[in-house]
């Protein structure tokens, strides 16, 4: 079950102003906002990867309600760690972007 997402449609809700303030796509906290969603893709995507390698069977059959609910259970957790330590991703973008702010 995968969902596509124009990045275009995003960028036309994005508040503007100046870069100092918080509600700006361009402000720190949002930028290290984005950062750590964007670690949080990575990661869940690691897992998905991960899941893959594992044979199908097992004690319980597998179908797409099990499915449904280990993608999400896989989004929070990716999110979680996004959102703690993370694996460092998120901070090297973050100073990145802080090098070349646009």
């Amino acid at each position: 079950m995968e969902t596509y997402i124009d990045p275009k449609s995003l960028m036309s809700q994005a508040p503007l102003g100046s870069p100092s303030q918080p509600g700006n796509k361009n402000s720190p906290e949002n930028m290290r906002k984005v950062c750590q969603q964007f670690e949080a893709i990575f990661i869940q995507t690691l897992f998905k990867g991960m899941r893959a390698t594992v044979p199908d069977g097992g004690l319980l059959e597998k179908d797409i309600s099990s499915e449904i609910f280990q993608e999400m259970m896989d989004q929070e957790v990716a999110r979680m760690q996004s959102q703690s330590q993370g694996v460092g991703i998120a901070d090297a973008l973050y100073r990145q972007l802080q090098k070349n702010p646009r």
